[in-house]
This record gives structure tokens, C-alpha cells and sequence, in this order.
């Protein structure tokens, strides 16, 4: 039976999907289910007249440039986002047929498909999954990683899907892609400086690469990334962050930008159970808007009137009663998801971006997951582990399975907001 090696962070093997017991339902998430042309040969075959009566409603052909052997077809959502084969939290496909009959898809969710870097396979979960969350993020010990063993027979096993390459020719500094990310996990794993300055100077960092790029000295850039992991670890970066000077105007923008993406309002077609076309309005950051509201019945005031002035307030007076203690007891789960994130993404190559210009995601998302903990907090009496799951995972979807934060970065970088100073007011507490 052949087998291949693959690095994973250490928890990837601890994961057990809960099924109907989990509280975000991956099958209701109002994703795209797309299913290979193996599992629809399946489902075509089955020879059950009342499932075949209902098939052509509820998984559809995809007959667009997204067609492929692995995007053979995919699942009609009902109205509210959910699979329509998922009854009482379970797949009924999975429980009439069998396991056999999950897709591709089903199977190995959150488990993210293989990548190659420099002859090294690599996986990791998913954050957008609940029970992914508690596995890899709540451990208190530093995240490490191992090789693991992975065997290639099962036809619709993670190993036995096209492995995802890493373009080497998209960045002079790729080739020292592996060195670079682990100098990122080492500054991030730095626990004598608070989350925030660690983001910081991961952004320092990538400034110094960015600047011997623009020398022509590529080769300079694994020791200089080695300097500043042993500066962080020296202290000499201490109190950095706090020292920058404010600028309540930028610090506003800034603000501004980000308070703009949580209420952002999108709206998707989708098909429904009768086949037609609805167009469907959802909010970016769902548990934010209750605050809002909450928020706009306290002022006496309709939701849509309620100020960025008046949420920041709100926030504000949130954080100094709750910020720094969970920082103090739960600030591993933030660093443990940013170095998820840093694996991931073979940080800082992780989008189409300046190298400089990579650590405005993370910021952003720092900046996200402060805004999105706090503005429940004085309703709820502290910062819950119900508001905790639901923050990483709305956060990691819509900076990992849409362009809305590329959107908000490109922003950034066209107002000139982009600069390490920039950067610090996103970081703040």
C-alpha cells in the first residue's frame, strides 16, 4: 500500500468530526458543496426511485468554467444555506448508503488539501470548523508540527487528490519560502511580547526583506529574518508598539474601514428548492449586528442611525473591562490561530501582494477579531467561548473563502494606509 509523508501541525490527527453535535454545522454554512464526477456516478446508480425523483433538485451539474472532474456538480442550498440531503444534524446520504457516498468534499473537510513546497507536503484543518477550533487553537503549549503518514489507495482520500504547488517563480525570496515562514511561526511563538507587537514586528521584518529585495540582495534575507527572531527573543522589541505617536485622524480611517467591513451587507443568488433563482441578503459578520441594534435601543435610535463614533464607544468601553484579561488567559488561542495562518498560507506568500504588505492581513484580522469579541462583551459579562468560536470562525471564513479583506487591504495600500505606522494603529489595545 503505497504511503507519502506529509507535515502537519501536531493536533491534525486529533480531529473528530462531532456531527450533529457541533453548533456550526459545516452541511448549513451557505457554502458551495461541490461534488466530484465519481460521487455522482454514485448517486446516478443507486437504485431507489424515491431518491432518484428528488436527485435533479438537489445536486445540479455545473456546466461553467469551475467545471471539473472534482467540480463535476454541485449541492442546491435550500433557502437558508443549508444541504438538502442534512436531516437532524446528520448527511442522509451517509447514514441510508454509507460513507462511500460523501463526496470528496464531505469527506475530508476541514482537513485542507495537500500543498508541495520544495518537495515538502504539507496539510492543516481549517478554522472555518468549530470542532477545529478547540482541537488546534485552545491547547495552551506552543503549536509544533510533525510527519505523518498518509496512504494513497482510498480514491477519494486527501493523499490521493492533485496535490496544490507553490509558484516559486511568483517571488524572488520564494525559494526561501520555508526558512521565512518559520522565522514568522518563531516571532509569533515569542510569548514575552503581547499578540499584537508580535504582528508588529513580523511587519518589521518583512519590511527589512523588502528593502534588500529592492537591492538586489536576495541571499541577505534568511540571516536578516534570523536577526530579528533573536531581537524579539532578546526583549529588544518591548514596548515598541506603544511607543509610536497617535494620530486620532488616521486611527480613525483606520477604524472606520474596519467597522465598515463587520456590517457590510452582501447579497448572493442562490438556487432553491424548486429550482429558482432568489437573491439572498446577509450581513458579513452576523453576531456583530445584534450589538448594533442592541446598541441603537439603548440610544433611542433606528440601527442604520447609529454612528462608527458611537460603536467605537462602545467597543472602547468594552475593552477596558474584558481586553487585557483575555488576553492574559486566552491569548494563545490568537497566537496559535496566527501561526495556523503563517503554516497555512506559506506566510508571507500568502497573496498577490508586495512581501511588505503581506502583514496588513494579519493586522486586519488582529483588529477584526478585537472588534468582533468585544461588541457583545458588555451584554454578555465577559468575552464567552460561544463568541470566541463564532469570531474565529467568521473571521477565517471571510479572510480565507472570499475577497472581502483583500478588498479592505487593496484600500489600504490605494489611501496610502499602509505603512508600518499605519499597521500599529490597527494593532493597539
Amino acid at each position: 500500500m503505497k504511503k507519502i509523508e506529509v507535515l502537519v501541525p501536531s493536533y491534525y490527527e486529533k480531529f473528530i468530526c462531532i456531527g450533529g453535535a457541533c453548533e456550526d454545522n459545516c452541511c448549513e454554512a451557505d457554502w458551495n458543496i461541490y461534488i466530484d464526477k465519481n460521487t455522482y456516478n454514485l448517486y446516478r446508480g443507486i437504485k431507489d426511485p424515491d431518491f432518484q425523483a428528488v436527485l435533479p433538485k438537489r445536486v445540479k451539474r455545473v456546466k461553467d468554467d469551475n467545471a471539473s472532474n472534482s467540480n463535476y456538480a454541485k449541492i442546491v442550498l435550500d433557502e437558508d444555506g443549508k444541504c438538502m440531503f442534512l436531516e437532524d444534524g446528520m448527511c442522509s446520504l451517509q447514514k441510508k448508503y454509507g460513507t462511500k457516498y460523501l463526496s470528496v468534499t464531505c469527506q475530508i473537510f476541514p482537513r485542507k488539501h495537500l500543498r508541495k513546497i520544495d518537495e515538502q507536503l504539507e496539510s492543516l484543518l481549517s478554522m472555518a470548523c468549530p470542532e477545529a477550533i478547540r482541537v488546534g487553537l485552545y491547547p495552551k503549549e506552543p503549536m509544533t508540527f510533525k510527519t505523518i503518514e498518509m496512504e494513497q489507495e482510498n480514491s477519494k482520500s486527501l493523499a490521493s487528490l492533485p496535490f496544490l504547488g507553490f509558484d516559486e517563480k511568483s517571488n524572488v525570496l520564494a525559494k526561501y519560502a520555508i526558512h521565512l515562514r518559520q522565522c514568522c511561526i518563531d516571532i509569533m511563538q515569542t510569548r514575552t511580547l503581547p499578540v499584537a507587537d508580535r504582528i508588529f514586528v513580523i511587519g518589521m521584518m518583512l519590511q527589512k526583506l523588502r528593502e534588500l529585495c529592492d537591492k538586489g540582495d536576495f541571499d541577505s534575507a534568511p540571516a536578516a529574518a534570523l536577526d530579528y527572531v533573536a531581537s524579539a527573543r532578546r526583549g529588544q522589541y518591548d514596548g515598541l508598539l506603544a511607543s509610536f505617536a497617535d494620530n486620532e485622524n488616521i486611527k480613525a480611517m483606520i477604524k472606520a474601514a474596519l467597522y465598515k467591513t463587520t456590517v457590510n451587507l452582501e447579497n448572493k443568488k442562490i438556487s432553491v428548492t424548486d429550482g429558482s433563482i432568489v437573491t439572498k441578503s446577509k450581513y458579513a459578520f452576523v453576531n456583530f449586528i445584534p450589538c448594533v441594534e442592541k446598541l441603537a435601543e439603548s440610544l433611542n435610535k433606528n440601527p442604520s442611525e447609529v454612528t462608527m463614533l458611537e460603536i467605537n464607544d462602545l467597543i472602547e468601553k468594552n475593552a477596558a473591562l474584558y481586553w487585557q484579561d483575555f488576553l492574559d488567559k486566552r491569548g494563545h488561542i490568537l497566537e496559535n490561530y496566527f501561526v495556523n495562518y503563517i503554516f497555512g498560507n506559506v506566510f508571507p506568500f500568502a497573496a498577490k501582494l508586495g512581501i511588505q504588505h503581506q502583514i496588513l492581513f494579519m493586522a486586519e484580522a488582529y483588529a477584526l477579531f478585537r472588534i468582533l469579541l468585544l461588541a457583545p462583551a458588555g451584554y454578555d459579562y465577559g468575552i464567552t467561548e460561544e463568541n470566541i468560536i463564532k469570531t474565529i470562525t467568521d473571521v477565517f471564513r471571510h479572510t480565507n473563502h472570499s475577497s472581502m479583506i483583500t478588498k479592505v487591504t487593496e484600500n489600504y495600500i490605494l489611501s496610502g494606509l499602509d505603512s508600518l505606522a499605519h499597521v500599529s494603529f490597527m494593532l493597539r489595545d
